[in-house]
């Protein structure tokens, strides 16, 4: 949801800035099936309890793994290095723990993520872990509070590629 608020705003200022919208069509990404098929990645049932922890070890890489490639064949696009280092920010605070990111113990203390939190414990949620006196990186996993417009945490590897996204709207629609 802050992803979708931060790309709205980039296109909303770019636009104000006099940017054309249209030039958006004219973005020759390489390889945009590697990000593609990384984002359908996500939606992997882990979840589910007859798939086997190693298989959901393997998936991750291979997100990951795309997602790199992506951006290594994409390096030409300023910000596209931008969205890299929060792409590799997460994925080594995941790689660390385990497969999983890391969420702040404060979330424990708000109503409304109570849901997520129990999913977490259960062991339902398998991409996602309460943090500890001894997670590894834990400066990376998600700390940062956000109320609005859904109560989430975020991590620092999040708001880097959400600036690398901003800026490459940015920088693509008021391009001549």
């Amino acid at each position: 949801m802050v992803a979708a608020i931060v790309i709205a705003l980039s296109l909303f200022l770019a636009f104000i800035r006099g940017g054309q919208l249209n030039r958006l069509k004219n973005v020759n990404l390489r390889l945009p099936h590697l990000a593609i098929v990384s984002f359908i990645l996500d939606f992997f049932p882990s979840h589910l309890n007859h798939v086997p922890s190693w298989v959901l070890f393997i998936v991750f890489i291979v997100k990951y793994a795309l997602l790199f490639m992506f951006i290594f064949f994409n390096s030409k696009h300023k910000h596209i290095k931008i969205i890299g280092m929060g792409i590799l920010m997460n994925f080594l605070v995941i790689l660390l723990n385990g497969g999983a990111m890391p969420v702040s113990r404060h979330a424990l203390e708000i109503p409304s993520l109570a849901k997520q939190i129990e999913m977490i414990q259960s062991g339902v949620l398998t991409n996602y872990t309460l943090m500890t006196d001894k997670t590894p990186l834990w400066i990376l996993a998600d700390i940062i509070y956000i109320p609005w417009p859904k109560e989430q945490f975020i991590s620092i590897g999040d708001i880097t590629i959400m600036l690398g996204i901003f800026l490459l709207i940015q920088d693509i629609i008021l391009t001549e």
